[in-house]
């Protein structure tokens, strides 16, 4: 057994009175062996003390959790550099036992959405980046050797399994390099060509925001046509692509078949237990093409199910106790582009 290696330092000394976090690592992933669940969901708020989403998640065995943004909420979001407030929610996150005994059993794949980069909607113009990434960094384990510890941004891709069983899971970081043109910016827009590029029998792509929904009333990447034409294509030039998202505090499929190489299969899982208030439970304004079955307005997770046997993979929709809601599947054969 080889020693683990130190983790890395916040970027900035800060003032002794200001909390540090300890740091939440999670089991690791095995590499070697075929996936065949894999859960997310985003959008948690560790000072409601509502945690048994975390034993709902458990209970399902996955081998990975992609936690993708708005993985704590802060009691105030003022960008102040010190970021006491980020620093308190994780360090709540941190003292969460029903998390930790899933960081314990299962390896937690994070990236952030706004809340938990700093501020609502913050991009590439947010003072106190640097700060928030050294703090990500650290609380979620970051190694020296990873690769996110030599790029800006917090974006970066797992796989596991071997020929003919291979899953890889990406995760985009949307605030990072965010401006009025471009959400992914130039740097993670090459790396996710290359990215795509590995070989794999299936890709999870995780997106903190919906793809594919039209909706205006949730954010998504129709706010940004030319970004989404772009990944589009690029999803077109590779194979095997779903796509996982959050944000939105509710959940709900999605598909698209216009202008894409393949039927592109979406579920939104959100909020892990933070859901929308009952008096805004109304229609998400005019019907939404790309949404397929209902829309689920409680605490909600999502599953990726793999049937290698089958060749199939299901897009499966829990609540917070783990009840199933609602699920899309796809042939894996389906999912092939030009």
């Amino acid at each position: 057994m080889t020693a683990s290696k130190p983790g890395p330092v916040l970027a900035a000394p800060v003032a002794s009175t200001l909390p540090v976090p300890p740091p939440m690592p999670s089991a690791p992933l095995d590499e070697a062996k075929a996936l065949v669940r894999v859960c997310f969901g985003s959008c948690y708020a560790p000072q409601f003390r509502q945690s048994h989403v975390w034993r709902s998640i458990l209970a399902q065995k996955p081998g990975a959790f992609l936690y993708i943004g708005d993985n704590v909420y802060q009691r105030d979001e003022n960008g102040r550099p010190e970021l006491l407030e980020l620093r308190e929610a994780y360090g709540l996150l941190a003292d969460d036992a029903d998390f930790a005994a899933l960081r314990a059993a299962t390896p937690v794949l994070p990236v952030w959405d706004d809340h938990d980069y700093g501020m609502n909607n913050a991009g590439a113009d947010f003072p106190a980046r640097l700060q928030t990434e050294a703090l990500f960094k650290h609380v979620w384990d970051v190694q020296r050797d990873d690769p996110r510890m030599d790029r800006e941004g917090v974006y970066f891709s797992r796989s596991a399994g071997s020929a003919g069983r291979r899953t890889q899971m990406v995760l985009l970081d949307l605030h990072y390099f965010l401006t009025k043109r471009t959400m992914l910016g130039e740097a993670q827009w090459r790396w996710l060509e290359e990215t795509l590029g590995e070989p794999a029998d299936l890709r999870i792509l995780a997106s903190p925001i919906p793809v594919l929904t039209e909706s205006v009333r949730f954010d998504g990447w129709h706010k940004y046509p030319a970004e989404r034409e772009r990944l589009f294509e690029l999803i077109g030039r590779t194979n095997s692509v779903v796509i996982v998202s959050g944000d939105s505090h509710v959940g709900a499929h999605y598909r698209r078949s216009e202008g894409v190489a393949y039927p592109l299969l979406e579920l939104t899982a959100s909020s892990l237990n933070f859901p929308w208030r009952e008096d805004l439970h109304v229609p998400p304004g005019p019907p939404d093409p790309a949404r397929v079955g209902p829309v689920f307005w409680e605490s909600n997770f999502g599953a990726v199910e793999i049937d290698w046997e089958k060749g199939e993979a299901g897009l499966v929709l829990h609540d917070d106790m783990g009840g199933f809601v609602h699920a899309e599947g796809v042939a894996l054969a389906a999912l092939r582009g030009s």
